[in-house]
């Protein structure tokens, strides 16, 4: 017996993003931190500094939003905090290559701070999100290729009883299900595919996604 899939949201208009937008959102996010961590700010107080709302700025965390896309008000702010060019910032979204002053000895201060004690929860959480994590050079490798397999999202899959043209077509490839489960790579795309194929919550998915825990 295979499971109904539901119908997406009324009006909602899905978009498959290219693997290059979700590099450049990836460094986008991880720009945002290294800018809470030079200026060891809280969530609000780096609102403040870009001049946006905390609703937006979730949204940036959540990588809802491609940094081609944000106003160059906002990417000179930001620029600002981090102390470089704005050709710069957007020169590091198509590489990935500027050099930043952020050390893992501020990191630790910052973490161990008040402000930094408050926001490390959902710091973390983003940095989950977007496969991000502060390396120092020449440093151990990244984190998530140390996460320990979890298969339970594949095995969910499968019993869902959907075809794999299905599952290719809203963006479930194999390919997207093999890196979260070896790695713990995954975005808000295949949270929302992956709560459409097997008729979840799309928070419930992304608490699961993030705990890596199967939902009950």
């Amino acid at each position: 017996m295979t499971h109904a899939v539901p119908p997406g949201p009324r009006g909602a208009k899905r978009r498959d993003r290219s693997y290059e937008e979700s590099v450049q959102i990836k460094r986008f996010i991880s720009a945002l931190n290294q800018a809470q961590v030079v200026h060891r700010a809280s969530q609000r107080r780096l609102c403040d500094l870009l001049g946006i709302t905390i609703g937006t700025l979730t949204k940036y965390f959540r990588g809802e939003v491609l940094p081609t896309k944000v106003g160059l008000g906002i990417q000179a702010c930001l620029a600002d905090v981090l102390g470089v060019t704005l050709d710069a910032l957007m020169n590091y979204y198509q590489t990935g290559e500027y050099a930043t002053a952020v050390s893992l000895d501020e990191v630790e201060s910052w973490i161990r701070s008040e402000a930094g004690q408050q926001d490390l929860p959902a710091l973390m959480a983003s940095l989950q999100a977007a496969g991000q994590r502060w390396v120092d050079e020449g440093g151990p490798e990244p984190l998530a290729t140390k996460v320990e397999r979890w298969d339970w999202p594949i095995t969910e899959v499968r019993d869902s009883g959907v075809s794999d043209r299905f599952r290719e077509k809203i963006g479930l490839s194999d390919e997207a299900l093999e890196r979260l489960c070896a790695k713990g790579e995954y975005d808000e795309d295949l949270i929302e595919a992956f709560s459409v194929a097997c008729n979840y919550e799309v928070e419930a998915v992304r608490e699961a996604f993030e705990q890596r825990k199967p939902i009950e």
